[in-house]
C-alpha cells in the first residue's frame, strides 16, 4: 500500500514538474516575441475542456503608465464576439423561438430582400453560415461611435497616401451618431432608406450559394434573436451565457457593464479613445484570458458531447463541417480539418480563439495593437508558438 502511495506520488511530481517546465518555455518564447514585436500588450491561454493549462499577459495594457497586461486585463475581442451569438442562436431554437431555416422577414419589421433575387428568401441559416448574400457597405463604418473625439495622430504620417485614408476615416468617426442596431439595419438594407446602396450591400450571387464574411448579417441574426425572445440581445447573452459561466468580468460596453482593468487599445501606435459600436453584438464583447477561457473550455465539453450551455445535438449542429471547404462555417464558428474557432481584428484589437479537434486543446490571444507594421504576422507568431506546445 506504501509503495503505491509513493508511486502515485512520484507521478504527480513528475507531471508537475514537467508542466512547470512546458509553461516556463512557453513564457521565455512569448517574453521574447513580446520584445521583439510591435504589440504593446497581449494575454494568452492554452485550454482544455477541464479549463486553464496555461495563461499570461505580456507587456503593456496601458504603455503611458507602464500597467502591465495581465490575464485579467478586460479588452474588446472583436469579432470572436460572434461565437456567443453562435451560442444564443442555438439557444433561441431549443427554446423554440426561432428555427435556423425560417425566413428572416418572419420576424424582422420591415422586409430585406436582394433586388438581384427579390423571390429569394433569405434564411437565418445563410445569416450564421455567411451565405446570405447581405454585404458589409461603406456604411458599416459609421458603427463606430467614440466617446471622445480622435485626435489627427495620421499628422505624423510620413506617408501621405496613408495619411489621406487614415484622415477620412478619423473624420467620419468622429461624426458618427448612436443609434438602436434596427434603425442601422434598416437604413442600410430597405430600399428608400438613406443608405441604401444595392451594389455594395447584396451579392451578385444567389442566396445561399456563395461564402462571404458578413458582419451585419450578424447583427441581422441578433437583431432576429431580440424579436423572437422579446428580450434585448444583451440580456439575452447576459442570462443564457455571461451568468452561468459567472464570466463576471465580461460585458458590452455602454450595455449596463462598467469594466474593470480595461485595457488602452492602440491604432496604428496611437492611444484610442473609447469606443463603443451600434453594431456591438458582431465585435464589441468586452472580456479577458480568464473569462474567455471558461467560455472556450465549455465550448470543448460541448463539442466533445457533454450537455451544458445547450444540447449535444446543438453543439453538433453549431460546430458542424461547412458542405464544402468553400463556405468555412458552421454557426458562426470557422470550422476546419484541423480547429474550430474564430479570429478578429478592429481598431486597436487582434484576436484569436481557437481548439484543436484531435485533441481538445485551445489557445486564446487577445492583443491590444493593431495596424502596426507587421501586425498580424506579430500575433501569428504568438498563436503558432502556443500551437506548437497544444500540439505536444
Amino acid at each position: 500500500m506504501k509503495k503505491t502511495m509513493m508511486l502515485v506520488l512520484l507521478l504527480a511530481i513528475n507531471t508537475s514538474i514537467k508542466a512547470q517546465s512546458i509553461n516556463d518555455s512557453i513564457t521565455i518564447e512569448l517574453n521574447k516575441l513580446s520584445k521583439e514585436n510591435n504589440l504593446v500588450g497581449f494575454g494568452v491561454a492554452i485550454v482544455n475542456k477541464d479549463g486553464i493549462m496555461f495563461a499570461k499577459g505580456f507587456g503593456y495594457a496601458d504603455k503611458d503608465t507602464k500597467s502591465p497586461y495581465t490575464i485579467q486585463t478586460v479588452q474588446p475581442i472583436a469579432s470572436i464576439s460572434k461565437t456567443l451569438l453562435a451560442v444564443a442562436v442555438m439557444k433561441a431554437q431549443e427554446m423554440e423561438k426561432l428555427h435556423l431555416n425560417d425566413h428572416i422577414n418572419d420576424y424582422l419589421p420591415f422586409k430585406i430582400y436582394n433586388p438581384n433575387f427579390p423571390n429569394e428568401n433569405i434564411t437565418i441559416q445563410q445569416l450564421v453560415n455567411h451565405t446570405s448574400g447581405i454585404l458589409d457597405g461603406d456604411s458599416y463604418d459609421r458603427t463606430y461611435i467614440f466617446k471622445n473625439k480622435i485626435p489627427p495622430f495620421y499628422n505624423d504620417f510620413t506617408d501621405n497616401e496613408l495619411k489621406a485614408e487614415v484622415k477620412t476615416w478619423v473624420e467620419l468617426f468622429n461624426e458618427n451618431e448612436m443609434m438602436p442596431i434596427a434603425e442601422f439595419i434598416k437604413k442600410q438594407y430597405v430600399e428608400g432608406q438613406i443608405w441604401y446602396n444595392p451594389a455594395q450591400n447584396f451579392s451578385a450571387n444567389r442566396p445561399g450559394s456563395t461564402y462571404k464574411y458578413s458582419n451585419m448579417g450578424a447583427n441581422i441574426a441578433a437583431y432576429i434573436i431580440e424579436r423572437a425572445t422579446g428580450e434585448n440581445y444583451a440580456e439575452f447573452i447576459n442570462k443564457q451565457i455571461i451568468e452561468p459561466l459567472q464570466m463576471d468580468s465580461s460585458g458590452w460596453g455602454g450595455k449596463n457593464y462598467q469594466p474593470k482593468n480595461a485595457s488602452t487599445l492602440y491604432w496604428f501606435g496611437y492611444a484610442m479613445p473609447h469606443a463603443d459600436l451600434i453594431t456591438y453584438p458582431d465585435g464589441n464583447l468586452m472580456t479577458n484570458i480568464v473569462d474567455y477561457s471558461t467560455f472556450l473550455s465549455t465550448m470543448i465539453r460541448g463539442y466533445e458531447g457533454e450537455g451544458n450551455l445547450l444540447t449535444p445535438e446543438s453543439y453538433k449542429e453549431m460546430m458542424k463541417d461547412p458542405i464544402s471547404s468553400d463556405f468555412r462555417k458552421g454557426v458562426f464558428w470557422t470550422v476546419d480539418s484541423e480547429k474550430i474557432g474564430h479570429s478578429g481584428s478592429d481598431l486597436g484589437v487582434l484576436t484569436h480563439a481557437y481548439f484543436l479537434r484531435e485533441n481538445g486543446i485551445g489557445i486564446i490571444v487577445f492583443a491590444n495593437t493593431s495596424d502596426t507594421e507587421n501586425d498580424t504576422t506579430d500575433i501569428r507568431d504568438v498563436y503558432r508558438t502556443l500551437l506548437k506546445y497544444a500540439k505536444k
